[in-house]
């Protein structure tokens, strides 16, 4: 089954991405970070494991992983997205439209149930062969169409992480030594086995005689991605989060390009303190960066990087500033309400983040707090 160093390398580059997932969900404290890693790494393991199957031609001996992997690799995109996005502070909330990132996923398991039910033979030759439009195979053609849908859904997140982190192509920013060199060695791997794979399926739609051209793109894709994998867990062995760090020089990129010198401070930060402590927006659960940056009628980084020179805290440090604060000020005046109950009223989605926050910030439990208050 495994009969080179390549093929060894897929499928322990799949079982140490299966075995790395699961290692996310056994951290005693876990974030939604961690369950976005996870389901990464647990669709990279998939995608890996079918690329194994089909280099060592033992797909036919297991027809019944014929294509299950094209959900895993189309929900790579999401699952890095909020990776990314989940580390943007100490808490992430999911909004409403975060809902439509899973959608292409799901798109995608229905589409394959016509392969998945079809008979031995129709999977065999499918599956052996590259998806191409050009072959009058109505089966390798149906099959073209998912692996192009899955194609664009997964380049349009690949752009969104090249706008998020164009500083990564500025020559000067590199000279300088600003980024950590892994951030940039994972990233044009990352962008390698896009750019490779899309051209091997439009080669694989235009030439007539690919040879093995395909098999041996997705042996080197999963080479290459057996190599990221292994990078990422070196990382954050040495307690370095990648999507931290990539976060983290991001907004130091955009700090240093902003032109906060240009607004009306000021002006700013009373309009600031006037939403926060006289409208109270921090009340409200789905506050967010973009949010109030629009109430102020800045820029998201401009907003971030106005609370961490002004109030040496982040946004989220800042708004559960006020959150505890109006807590400790319900605790006291309205003794009859349960502490359950004014987790919420002050803008929590749920009591724990609330408990969290106040022992932080406090030193006590919101219960200790009020008992301390009533005595006094």
């Amino acid at each position: 089954m495994v009969d080179s160093p390549g093929h060894f390398l897929i499928f322990f580059g799949g079982a140490m991405s299966w075995t790395l997932s699961f290692g996310q969900l056994m951290l005693k404290e876990k974030t939604i970070f961690n369950y976005m890693f996870a389901a990464l790494l647990f669709s990279a393991g998939v995608c890996q494991f079918y690329c194994g199957l089909i280099v060592t031609n033992t797909i036919t001996d297991h027809l019944y992983f014929a294509f299950l992997h094209l959900p895993f690799l189309c929900a790579t995109g999401p699952a890095f997205y909020f990776c990314f996005k989940s580390v943007i502070g100490t808490e992430y909330n999911f909004r409403r439209r975060d809902i439509l990132h899973p959608v292409s996923v799901i798109i995608v398991a229905i589409m394959i149930i016509p392969l998945v039910i079809a008979d031995d033979s129709v999977k065999t030759r499918v599956a052996l062969n590259p998806p191409s439009f050009i072959t009058g195979d109505i089966w390798r053609t149906y099959c073209a169409i998912i692996i192009t849908a899955i194609i664009l859904d997964v380049l349009g997140y690949m752009f969104f992480f090249l706008k998020e982190c164009s500083f990564l192509l500025d020559v000067e920013y590199i000279r300088a030594k600003r980024v950590p060199p892994l951030i940039i060695i994972i990233m044009a791997m990352i962008y390698i086995i896009g750019i490779l794979y899309f051209f091997t399926f439009m080669i694989n739609n235009f030439a007539v005689q690919q040879g093995d051209l395909y098999p041996a793109t997705l042996e080197i894709l999963s080479d290459i991605l057996f190599i990221i994998i292994f990078l990422m867990y070196f990382m954050s062995s040495r307690s370095s989060n990648y999507f931290q760090l990539l976060r983290n020089q991001a907004e130091k990129s955009r700090y240093e390009k902003s032109k906060i010198k240009n607004v009306d401070l000021p002006g700013i930060l009373r309009h600031l303190e006037h939403l926060m402590e006289v409208e109270k927006v921090f009340l409200n659960e789905d506050i967010c960066l973009n949010m109030l940056a629009g109430e102020l009628g800045i820029e998201p980084y401009q907003l971030s990087q106005i609370i961490n020179e002004n109030f040496n805290k982040n946004f989220n440090s800042f708004i559960n500033s006020y959150r505890i604060d109006e807590a400790k000020r319900l605790l006291i005046e309205e003794v009859n309400r349960t502490v359950f109950s004014i987790s919420y009223a002050v803008g929590f989605n749920s009591p724990a983040p609330f408990y969290e926050w106040f022992q932080k910030l406090t030193g006590i439990s919101p219960s200790r707090f009020r008992k301390n208050s009533m005595a006094e």
